[in-house]
Order: C-alpha cells, then structure tokens, then sequence
C-alpha cells in the first residue's frame, strides 16, 4: 500500500504542471489563440466536459458568483472528443454560459493540454495567478464551490 501510494504521489509531482502553459487552443469562434491571450492575473481554469455531470454542476455553480469577480478570468477547458464540437456548440448556447472578453469556453484538440495537468478524470479545477497554479482541485460535489470561492477569495486578498 506504501509503494503504491509513493508512486501516485510521485506522478502526481511529475506530471502536474505548476505554470499554466502559452499553448495555442481553439476557441468557441474556431479561432486559435494562445491561452495566456485569456488569462489575467487571477484565472479560473476548469477541464470539463459536456457528458460530465459533476463538471456541469460546478460550472453551474461557478456561474452563481463570477459575474462578483470582475477581474477574474474564466477558462473551460472542453475535453469532449474533438468531432464533437457541433454538440458542445449546441449545449453551451442551450446552457447560455456568459461568453464574453473574460469567460471563454475553449478546445485543447490535440489534449496536449490535458496531459501536461494530467487532467483525467475530470473536472480538474485550477486558480492560476500571473500564470502561476495556486490552487487545484480535482472532481466536485455540491457544496465545494464554497471553498473554490473562498480560496479565489483569499487569492485575489493577497
């Protein structure tokens, strides 16, 4: 149990990127922009998916109280298979996400991405400041978006 312990904190520290990377996505408006285009100093970044319930919910949540935090970027970043951008299209206007200069939904189409975060499985949650991960959090549950408030709270406190 010990060596199989070590050896997930080992990848963990391995495969667990600390910057968040200037690599080139693709956005809703099928235009590709490097990510530190959408960043600001503070940055919400979730890896998520359309057939992923719980990263619908912390989406849904997410969206309650960052509209309060002005200053701070959002990132989703879509992890469905690249032939299913018509559905993801359909299902972020259906949910009417707030696209805007601040809020972007954007595909990693060659994951390259999700496996610099290793972000499988999903959500997998981070708080970037000036590019640089301070928080991360992987999976959600209904009342887990009182301490991803708080802690982009306290970020933005510092």
């Amino acid at each position: 149990m010990y060596r199989f312990l070590s050896i997930v904190l080992f990848s963990n520290l391995i495969f667990s990127q600390s910057f968040f990377p200037d690599n080139k996505v693709q956005k809703m408006n099928n235009v590709n922009v490097n990510l530190h285009k959408l960043t600001s100093e503070i940055t919400f970044v979730s890896f998520w998916a359309t057939w992923c319930i719980p990263c619908i919910k912390e989406i849904d949540k997410l969206n309650e109280f960052i509209g309060d935090y002005k200053s701070v970027s959002v990132i989703l970043v879509n992890e469905d298979r690249p032939g299913n951008k018509a559905k993801v299209k359909s299902f972020v206007r259906s949910k009417k996400y707030p696209i805007s200069d601040t809020y972007h939904i954007v595909f990693d189409n060659n994951q390259k991405l999700s496996r610099q975060f290793n972000a499988q499985p999903i959500p997998l949650t981070l708080l970037l400041k000036n590019n640089k991960v301070v928080y991360r959090k992987r999976g959600f549950k209904l009342g887990d978006e009182i301490e991803i408030k708080s802690e982009l709270q306290r970020i933005i406190d510092e």
